[in-house]
């Protein structure tokens, strides 16, 4: 999990301490020991594991470009889970408005049933008055009646 020896028996405020002055490493190691927390936040709220990914890593360069504004008050993990969280919330937000969107151009085109293809029943000639004739060729023995013609059961 570490990726580095030197680093992995650091404190995390250590390692904040030192990533704050720079050290990409001392991120690094930060980002061995919580990715797998942060990715899980945000598989939990885009039930979507390709967007999940892309969150979190969005939270993980979110985190080192604004660790100066980390002050500390909660431990490293909260703080990038808040992250993780704003970042899900806005996506979720842009995929109802997207979704809003698609609705209101819909019903600007004539509503949903507009989108709706039309379907023309197509008169089969073997169609008499709801009785399908048995002396045509290919009818066979059998006899159809439609459900609205009279004798039908």
């Amino acid at each position: 999990m570490s990726m580095d020896p030197d680093k992995s028996a650091l404190m995390e405020a250590d390692l904040v301490r030192m990533a704050r002055q720079g050290d990409l490493a001392s991120f690094e190691e930060l980002v061995a020991r919580h990715r797998d927390k942060v990715y899980a936040r945000a598989y939990s709220m885009m039930r979507n594991e390709e967007e999940a990914l892309d969150l979190s890593q969005d939270a993980w360069v979110k985190g080192w470009q604004r660790l100066a504004q980390f002050q500390g008050d909660s431990s490293f993990i909260t703080w990038m889970t808040r992250i993780v969280i704003n970042l899900c919330l806005d996506q979720l937000r842009k995929h109802k408005r997207q979704r809003a969107e698609s609705i209101e151009a819909m019903e600007e085109d004539g509503g949903v049933e507009r989108q709706m293809p039309v379907i023309h029943p197509i008169p089969r000639p073997d169609w008499n008055g709801g009785i399908a004739r048995a002396d045509r060729p290919g009818a066979g023995a059998i006899v159809a009646r439609a459900p609205d013609s009279p004798g039908a059961a």
